[in-house]
C-alpha cells in the first residue's frame, strides 16, 4: 500500500489489475479529456508493465491503483509523478464511471496532499486539467488549488498547490 484514506487505498499496480486498466481506457467518457483513444488488451498489457517497472526506478511515485477499503473493488487509478521543478509534482486520477459522483477524486487527491508533504516531502503539487472537464476543476478549485493558464497556450489549465 502506498497510503490509505478514510475509504481508500492507494496501492501499486499488479498484473492482475489489467481489467481496471481497460475498461477505463475503452469508455469514451472516462477518456474524454485524455488525448488518446481507446486502447486494445495488448496495449493496456504494455502500459500496465510498463508503470509496474517504474516503481522500483521511481519509488513511492508513479500510477497507482484506487482500490476500496469497504469490498476490495477496483475503483480507479491515480498518478503522482515528478516534474522538472525541484520539489514539484504532478498528479491526476481517472475513475470508472460507475463510480463518478462518489468523492473518491477528491478523497484521493487529499490524500496525495498528505502523502506529498509528509512522505515525497514536496513543495508543490499540480494537474493538467482541460479546460471543458468541469468535474476535475471544481475537485481542484474546492481544495484550493490555484488557477492559472497553460504555458503551452494548450486548451487547459494548471492547478497549483502549494504545500
Amino acid at each position: 500500500m502506498v497510503f490509505d484514506t478514510e475509504r481508500l487505498i492507494i496501492r501499486e499496480f499488479k498484473d492482475e489489475d489489467i481489467d481496471l486498466i481497460f475498461d477505463i481506457n475503452n469508455d469514451p467518457e472516462c477518456i474524454k479529456f485524455n488525448g488518446w483513444n481507446s486502447m486494445s488488451l495488448h496495449e493496456c498489457h504494455e502500459v500496465l508493465e510498463k508503470w509496474i517497472q517504474q516503481y522500483s526506478k521511481n519509488p513511492n511515485s508513479g500510477v497507482f491503483c484506487i482500490e476500496s477499503k469497504h469490498d476490495n473493488s477496483k475503483i480507479g487509478m491515480a498518478f503522482i509523478v515528478k516534474t522538472k521543478t525541484y520539489g514539484e509534482f504532478e498528479i491526476g486520477f481517472r475513475l470508472r464511471r460507475i463510480q463518478w459522483d462518489k468523492g473518491f477524486a477528491k478523497e484521493v487527491t487529499r490524500g496525495f496532499l498528505n502523502y506529498s508533504k509528509y512522505v515525497l516531502i514536496a513543495n508543490s503539487l499540480i494537474a493538467e486539467v482541460y479546460t471543458e472537464n468541469i468535474r476535475s476543476r471544481n475537485i481542484f478549485k474546492k481544495l484550493g488549488f490555484e488557477e492559472s493558464s497553460h504555458p503551452d497556450g494548450e486548451n487547459g489549465l494548471i492547478y497549483r498547490f502549494e504545500l
